[in-house]
């Protein structure tokens, strides 16, 4: 029953947010929403729960939740702080929900809800601020099959979030129950068909070619959706010899950072000075530093000497693991339309097939003052023989910003290459990489700016999910 407490934490902030929009909220208001009560931390239990369901469906919380007693209600707000960055929050009543949590007769119909709803953030309908159209729904109700699949629902379980559906026709908004449950069966078989004939591989002629296919083969080359989709962590150390250029003369650097690495956030320890030094990156946003012997975590990045500033971006990406896109890899096997098949390419002398993710656009810092732009492009490639995931490719056009003038502008990219896999619990992972990041200016290779990387994993340990 407590994943109904869960469901609904997250679909009430789903429904606040898409039908009235962030209201700014100042701190005293979160109080006055309470009936002139004070609000109070959220029950440990609630937290866990939270946790627990978004790291074993692959994703990221961005709200903190808040208990409000005697409100009969639970409201979805959002806290705007001294620097005017917006806060979502969930004020509940703990005894409310759990009467609510009580009437519910199954599970998995408040686990499937959940994952709908969040299909809908996934599949980015939300941003369009639209409203429903039968579409977006449809799409949601694949990726909640999907999801409860991985989770190890059986099928009638999936369906079961349509047990009072009533509209048996389509509406101008909603579909009808029929196509509803045929959606989540087409998810949910995604993962659980046994029969299920992909047909992909070096032979495969280009129209037949998929990114769905491409995925689920990758998926199923990896131990399996169902068995990935119960990872909740990874630890792991990873050893680095880097050069720079490629002049024969110079040494070689060496270093180890050791990972806990989740799906929202990564923990880094560094033991490669004379005072060892750990990183907490959050939600691949917030950083943050201590000493090992130290109990006080600081904002931002530690300085270079005394003084230097460090760019966070940047050093996120210099203190980033291989396996970064473990957890992220998630989102494109249940959104597959929303990349794109680019054609085949010898890597190395090995043949993959490339698939193309969204562009995004990021901005660091405040443009008006200091700051810059990236525009990010990823590219992967899969091996048309094996279907594991053979390389990355990252390519960062940045301009750096003064005084809201561009300034200053070079591209970045960076390429992973994985060369060894290793099963660890009956998941293939890669053991051994190599790195390379180079610099263009106006379009020309910056050669003695180029790092080159042998980048080796060990000590690989998965932790699991708790069964349902």
């Amino acid at each position: 029953m407590k994943y109904s407490v869960l469901f609904l934490f997250i679909l009430l902030l789903h429904n606040q947010i898409k039908a009235q929009g962030f209201q700014d909220i100042v701190l005293e208001d979160i109080d006055e929403l309470c009936m002139g009560q004070q609000s109070e931390a959220a029950d440990q239990e609630a937290e866990d729960i939270v946790d627990q369901m978004m790291a074993q469906m692959q994703l990221k919380r961005v709200f903190k939740i808040r208990k409000c007693s005697k409100i009969q209600n639970a409201v979805a707000t959002i806290q705007k702080d001294n620097d005017n960055n917006l806060s979502p929050y969930i004020l509940y009543d703990p005894s409310w929900l759990k009467s609510m949590a009580d009437k519910s007769n199954t599970d998995w119909a408040s686990i499937g809800v959940l994952a709908h709803e969040v299909g809908h953030f996934l599949l980015y309908h939300t941003l369009n601020n639209k409203g429903s159209n039968p579409r977006w729904e449809i799409d949601a109700d694949r990726f909640a099959g999907k999801t409860l699949a991985m989770m190890g629902s059986t099928l009638e379980e999936a369906q079961s979030m349509f047990d009072n559906y009533t509209l048996e026709e389509d509406s101008r908004t909603h579909p009808g129950r029929e196509k509803r449950l045929e959606a989540v069966k087409i998810g949910w078989m995604n993962v659980n068909n046994p029969t299920k004939n992909i047909i992909l591989n070096e032979n495969t002629q280009e129209r037949d070619i998929s990114t769905d296919l491409i995925f689920n083969r990758y998926f199923k080359e990896m131990g399996g959706l169902k068995n990935m989709g119960q990872i909740k962590q990874l630890n792991f150390k990873e050893v680095i010899s880097e050069k720079l250029g490629l002049s024969k003369n110079q040494n070689e650097h060496n270093y180890t950072y050791e990972y806990e690495m989740g799906p929202t956030k990564t923990r880094v320890v560094s033991r490669n000075f004379s005072d060892p030094i750990e990183y907490m990156v959050v939600n691949n946003d917030s950083l943050s530093y201590k000493y090992v012997d130290e109990d006080n975590w600081k904002e931002g990045a530690p300085k270079l000497g005394t003084t230097a500033n460090r760019d966070p971006y940047d050093f996120k990406k210099q203190i980033r693991p291989s396996l970064f896109y473990f957890f992220d890899d998630f989102i494109w096997i249940s959104n597959p339309e929303i990349t794109d098949y680019r054609r085949r390419k010898h890597i190395n002398d090995e043949e993959c097939f490339t698939v193309e993710l969204p562009q995004e656009t990021l901005e660091q810092g405040n443009l008006n003052k200091k700051g810059k732009r990236i525009i990010l492009t990823k590219r992967y490639y899969y091996s048309t023989y094996t279907g594991l995931l053979h390389a990355i490719e990252e390519t960062e056009k940045i301009t750096e910003y003064k005084r809201g003038q561009p300034k200053n502008g070079y591209t970045r990219k960076t390429e992973l290459v994985f060369k060894e896999y290793t099963a660890v619990d009956a998941i293939t992972l890669p053991t051994k990489i190599t790195k390379k990041i180079s610099f263009y200016k106006s379009d020309i290779l910056q050669d003695n700016e180029t790092i080159y990387q042998e980048r080796k994993i060990s000590d690989l340990a998965l932790k699991q999910v708790s069964n349902l």
